[in-house]
């Protein structure tokens, strides 16, 4: 029984740090962006991925490619994620 709970335990730091490690990457990734990408990833914040595009009705994907500034959402999807954050279209992805 103490070989579970000590695996347990260790699972729960692994845990724990990973969120560490993946938060300060979501970090480094909004440091080197400059325009929409770098608005939405910090409008989406500690939600996930999953969570934000569900809302809005596009696939994770899509998301990850306007947050990397890949790609450019079309116009009724920019008007979709500006509703869910509560900020203007323009805000979003027209000014710097």
């Amino acid at each position: 029984m103490s070989r579970n709970v000590l695996t347990q335990k260790t699972a729960s730091v692994i845990l724990m740090m990973s969120r560490k490690v993946t938060s300060k990457r979501h970090e480094r990734r909004i440091e080197k962006l400059e325009g929409y990408g770098k608005k939405l990833m910090e409008l989406r914040g500690d939600r996930s991925r999953r969570e934000v595009s569900d809302a809005v009705n596009i696939s994770i994907s899509a998301l990850t490619m306007y947050e990397s500034e890949e790609r450019m959402p079309r116009d009724s999807i920019k008007i979709a994620l500006a509703n869910y954050f509560g900020v203007s279209v323009e805000w979003l992805f027209f000014t710097k």
